[in-house]
């Protein structure tokens, strides 16, 4: 059975590391490793952890260096791990994560890192009512969930903290935690999501702790957001030397950068423009007028697309998708829950994007008993013959 260990980042948690611990070691999936490093605490958050037992538990105790570097170190010492989670001490585990995270990447070819839904709990470990403003916030996240994870993280961080990765070592290890003080975690995810790397349990397998020593709670004002700015950039420097290569890449890049000029909280769009153009300014008129012009469109096949038969899809694209979500038919289904369709890839172009769409009503059954019954007309409006 391969090996797994969870890195434990320790800091000032005498109070909740012996419950994170706890929650590691009731997993119906035992794990083979377990590795505290406390990050030179200064409460009694070492005597905590050494007063839980077991064999498996690796205490490590350093000098404060933060938390990305804590991160690493733990990953280097998991090393000989197959897979590494990662715990943050004031976080729990729910006995089932372990297993099912694992079971989704033994499984797949492509998935590096998973990440699950997470309940929000207050200071005592309780969970934070539905009424909860944060606790609204986090649905607020998962219902803003997009097919393609770059979109939907590009939306917002919606897997919010270290504590939910779950990952093949090797990708931690060539993907090492960048020096932030409230956002590694996020350039993680974004820039995992990307690669397309990310797969995503819909399932509460995570309870994170919100109190009032949160690390993203301190801080001077706009400090996340310029954090937030200074992630993207160094996010496109980490992969500007593979987007002349690897159009899917460039693909997934757009979708979340769409994503994310519309919607994050944290994100100011008008300062990463005003930034842009700033180094923009300053690069040459000429070599920049080079540059445009030595593109390939033998490499940037995106070039040589037709604007004309893209407009012509996203407007039919636009008709159809205001038809389905104006039809009582498909309303009645919602209601009966059998009417749900997944989410369109917004990497995708326009017209494969239509064409999607079109194949998703055909082998809807809802979609295709109200054709039967003359009450929602798929047939009629993909222009497709009916069987």
């Amino acid at each position: 059975m391969p090996k797994i260990a969870v890195v434990i980042p320790l800091y000032n948690h005498e109070a909740y590391i012996g419950p994170a611990l706890q929650s590691v070691l009731a997993q119906t999936r035992p794990v083979d490793r377990i590795i505290v490093i406390d990050d030179g605490s200064q409460d009694g958050s070492v005597a905590a952890a050494r007063a839980v037992q077991d064999a498996r538990i690796e205490i490590i105790t350093q000098e404060n260096a933060g938390a990305h570097v804590t991160l690493n170190r733990g990953v280097q010492l998991a090393a000989d791990c197959e897979f590494t989670a990662i715990l943050n001490s004031d976080d729990l585990y729910e006995p089932e994560r372990i297993a099912r995270c694992l079971a989704v990447l033994e499984k797949s070819e492509q998935a590096e890192v998973v990440c699950s839904r997470f309940a929000l709990i207050d200071p005592d470990g309780a969970l934070l009512p539905a009424d909860n403003p944060k606790a609204r916030w986090v649905r607020t996240l998962w219902e803003s969930r997009r097919s393609n994870p770059a979109e939907w993280i590009g939306v917002a961080n919606f897997a919010k903290t270290t504590s939910n990765i779950v990952a093949r070592t090797r990708w931690l290890l060539a993907h090492p935690f960048q020096p932030y003080r409230y956002v590694h975690d996020w350039f993680f995810f974004a820039a995992t999501a990307v690669e397309r790397k990310l797969a995503v349990l819909d399932a509460m397998l995570l309870r994170y702790r919100a109190h009032p020593t949160n690390t993203i709670k301190s801080g001077e004002p706009g400090a996340v957001p310029r954090e937030v700015v200074q992630m993207n950039f160094d996010l496109l420097r980490a992969l500007a030397p593979r987007f002349a290569t690897e159009l899917e890449l460039r693909a997934n890049f757009r979708a979340y950068l769409r994503a994310l000029l519309g919607n994050h909280t944290d994100f100011r769009g008008e300062v990463f423009v005003h930034l842009i153009a700033a180094l923009v300014e300053k690069t040459p008129a000429s070599e920049m007028a080079a540059t445009i012009s030595g593109l390939d469109v033998t490499q940037f096949p995106e070039l040589a697309a037709s604007s004309a038969k893209t407009l012509r899809a996203e407007s039919e694209l636009k008709r159809l998708l205001r038809f389905h979500e104006q039809s009582r038919w498909i309303a009645l289904g919602r209601f009966l829950g059998v009417a749900t369709l997944a989410p369109l890839d917004e990497s995708l172009s326009a017209e494969k994007k239509l064409s999607a769409f079109k194949e998703a009503l055909k082998a809807n059954t809802w979609a295709k008993v109200g054709d039967a019954l003359g009450q929602y007309r798929y047939t009629e409006l993909t222009d497709q013959p009916k069987s």
